[in-house]
């Protein structure tokens, strides 16, 4: 990666820095600037083939729509949640299209990364006025026992911003791993030190599982003529060390701590991201359709006293009531054939596009495969836009299979 930062301006820049760094910006909480702009992009996508995949996902959503008004839903909260998904929709498809048309993808990715750098930095600094700290910082009980702020820059929340960070740290990481990189310490920490201050162990711990699997699942290409086992060996050894001296110098830290309050159950966030949150979207689906869910928008009116009953607690009104798993989000909203649904889909296009002959996509969906089931929900655009590139084909040819095949090939001649 050439630091160095080009005289031209990238004409896609702006529209990138938006979505990442300002779509939430002085908005109320859950309000994103792609969502008000919905009609101009719904404008800007007619003159496309995809524009047509918008009756196809109002025609798939119909059967689902009639069960919930015939159950009977608060119209309000059902149109709003409704309009948002839709404007979700609307947005994947205009990446999708997005991701066609640009070519300069990679620098796009240079320059975040590069953006990001000085924001983080400044961001620290925020953190010695307490006027402007919660700007910049999260504060909340992370684990049981520990108080902490987490980094969330311009976003609403830490593993917000760390999952829109996602592509781009993949991207890199893959880099470093298995491409040639220059100046490759620099890149692993502007890459890093961002994940680790949001201290979102869900996308932190993903990032981790997807990036071992598909090393595993290229080894054959990755370590052709090479001992594979010594490399495993030296790469457990590493692995060992590094656990060794985080136990040894750092065993008093929060990261350290909340993993291992995470192991043991008594993590409250990693708890109420996955068993929890599966246990209450059945119980909200059941309140109304276990097959078909309770209807959009209305985990808010059915599911506050569920929560506080279930937690024992009078905290949770239907201005914070959410189920912060995509998985069970769906399930709640949508029921059994909602998730299954779901999860056909991203078997359909898996194979459909062959995202297993590029490992940049194959870790993406890995990822936010294994990520569904730990956090986000149903109208969050930055997993849906990892999907989308997960999806996409002709997208950062070098590391297709073929293409790290024969460049391994050449080199072992």
């Amino acid at each position: 990666m050439n630091m160095a930062t080009n005289s031209s301006i990238n004409k896609y820049l702006p529209i990138a820095l938006l979505y990442f760094f300002f779509n939430s910006f002085l908005l109320p909480h859950g309000l994103l600037y792609t969502t008000i702009l919905t009609p101009l992009l719904l404008i800007w996508l007619y003159k496309f083939p995809v524009f047509k995949f918008i009756k196809h996902f109002l025609l798939i959503l119909l059967p689902f729509v009639i069960v919930h008004v015939l159950n009977g839903v608060d119209l309000f909260y059902y149109l709003r949640s409704f309009i948002v998904l839709f404007s979700a929709f609307v947005f994947s498809l205009c990446l999708y299209q997005f991701l066609t048309e640009c070519k300069t993808l990679r620098l796009i990715y240079k320059d975040i990364l590069l953006i990001n750098a000085p924001l983080v930095c400044f961001a620290l600094v925020m953190l010695f006025i307490p006027s402007l700290k919660s700007e910049f910082w999260y504060t909340n009980e992370i684990t049981t026992g520990i108080k902490s702020v987490r980094l969330q820059l311009f976003t609403y929340e830490p593993s917000y911003y760390s999952l829109l960070f996602v592509p781009i740290a993949l991207y890199y990481y893959l880099k470093l791993l298995i491409l040639k990189l220059p100046n490759p310490t620099t890149v692993f920490l502007l890459l890093t030190i961002p994940l680790l201050l949001s201290l979102s162990f869900g996308v932190i711990l993903g990032i981790m599982l997807s990036l071992g699997i598909t090393l595993l699942w290229g080894a054959g290409i990755f370590f052709s003529g090479k001992n594979f086992a010594a490399y495993f060996f030296i790469g457990f050894v590493i692995l060992f060390m590094a656990i060794f001296i985080l136990l040894q110098f750092f065993g008093d830290s929060v990261f350290v701590f909340r993993l291992a309050n995470v192991f043991s159950g008594k993590d409250i966030s990693f708890r109420g991201r996955t068993f929890d949150s599966f246990y209450l979207g059945w119980q909200i689906a059941g309140q109304k359709s276990i097959w078909f869910g309770c209807g959009f928008g209305q985990v808010k009116e059915i599911g506050t006293d569920i929560f506080n009953t279930f937690y024992n607690t009078g905290i949770y009104t239907t201005d914070n009531v959410g189920i912060p798993n995509s998985l069970g989000d769906t399930l709640a909203t949508l029921g059994i054939a909602g998730v299954f649904l779901r999860l056909s889909l991203e078997v359909y296009f898996f194979f459909k596009t062959k995202v297993y002959s590029n490992y940049y996509r194959l870790s993406l969906f890995i990822f936010i495969f294994i990520y569904q089931f730990t956090g986000s929900f149903i109208t969050n655009i930055a997993e849906y836009s990892i999907w989308i590139i997960a999806f996409h084909k002709n997208i950062f040819e070098e590391f297709d299979k073929v293409t790290i095949r024969n460049n391994k090939f050449r080199e072992n001649r």
